[in-house]
């Protein structure tokens, strides 16, 4: 079974190509992740998603956008090994909160995020820094709540997900990133434009429901109810097929959306009287919309369904807690 069976892939995500500097983007994050004792076949793996959804990103940008991905996989495969210890999620999580705003790291996994966050605010205008800040912080104090989600007494409704997955999934995060990665700051007025911020909602709703469809089936096997096909199933009493069809279409809905609200910035524009610079700002906020949207669809179909086959997620907490990890 491939990606492609388990989900329609849109004609948008079939022909996406990724940035021509991702092999030496994944040889420097490789190194990376061996210079701080946390390689593992899976952050290798995921830190390609980086090349497919920054198209655009010069060399030194992207790798910085590898380690991040890297460093998702490391930090979210930690916390999903201590779902058990609520409290001691907490507690890291306000560690590498308390990094955001100047404070020291203290543990191993702390290290790893001050030396991205340090890359992160050099040379990055202060109104951006705060943007990213308040993802990351969004980012970070989501993860007791996923965790929490493994308990079936909580019967989470697919509202309450999508919004818990809003920041757990840092895909707003990684959109606010895209500035970076492209060289475009959005001024405050353009990034709270009402279409653009409809546009990110759009997208990330759009890579919840692509990502779930594929962790679905890895899922399975743990038992793990914390996907839209287990909250949809649940609710309106259907099967895995069904469910995912319901799924694909709203991803379908959702793409209508994205088309209808980019036609629909246009006319903001003229209304907002922008200049072609400004205009040029908002274009890029949407062009970093649908890179997301379109490049994680092609990762997702080829590499989603691998993510299993690399070791288990409890070699990553085994790394980051050894002694010579202190």
């Amino acid at each position: 079974m491939n990606g492609e069976q388990i989900l329609t892939v849109h004609e948008g995500a079939r022909s996406w190509q990724p940035n021509k500097n991702a092999a030496e983007a994944l040889a420097h994050t490789a190194a990376w992740l061996t210079r701080f004792q946390v390689h593992t076949p899976r952050a290798e793996r995921y830190a390609t998603l980086s090349g497919w959804v920054y198209p655009l990103a010069p060399l030194p940008e992207l790798e910085l956008a590898y380690d991040i991905h890297a460093f998702f996989r490391i930090y979210d495969d930690f916390t999903d090994d201590l779902a058990a210890e609520i409290s001691r999620i907490n507690v890291i999580s306000a560690e590498l909160t308390g990094i955001l705003y100047g404070r020291s790291a203290t543990s191993p996994v702390g290290m790893i995020f001050h030396d991205l966050w340090t890359r992160q605010i050099v040379g990055s205008p202060d109104q951006w820094v705060a943007r990213a800040s308040e993802h990351w912080e969004w980012y970070f104090n989501t993860q007791a709540a996923y965790a929490a989600m493994r308990d079936r007494r909580m019967n989470t409704t697919v509202e309450e997900y999508l919004e818990l997955r809003q920041g757990n999934g840092a895909v707003p995060l990684c959109l606010v990133l895209g500035e970076k990665m492209n060289f475009t700051y959005l001024a405050p007025h353009i990034h709270h434009c009402t279409q653009l911020r409809l546009l990110r909602r759009l997208a990330s709703d759009i890579i919840v429901y692509c990502n779930d469809v594929y962790s679905s089936v890895r899922d399975a096997k743990r038992d793990d109810p914390r996907n839209l096909i287990t909250i949809i199933r649940e609710q309106k009493g259907c099967d895995w097929q069904e469910a995912r069809a319901r799924c694909e279409y709203e991803m379908r809905t959702l793409d209508q959306s994205i088309h209808t609200t980019k036609q629909r910035l246009d006319a903001a524009c003229d209304l907002l009287q922008f200049t072609d610079a400004e205009r040029a700002q908002a274009r890029m906020g949407a062009r970093i919309a649908d890179d997301w949207n379109w490049g994680y669809q092609a990762w997702a179909a080829a590499n989603e369904l691998l993510m299993d086959t690399d070791p288990p997620r409890e070699e990553i907490s085994r790394m980051l807690t050894s002694p010579q990890a202190a």
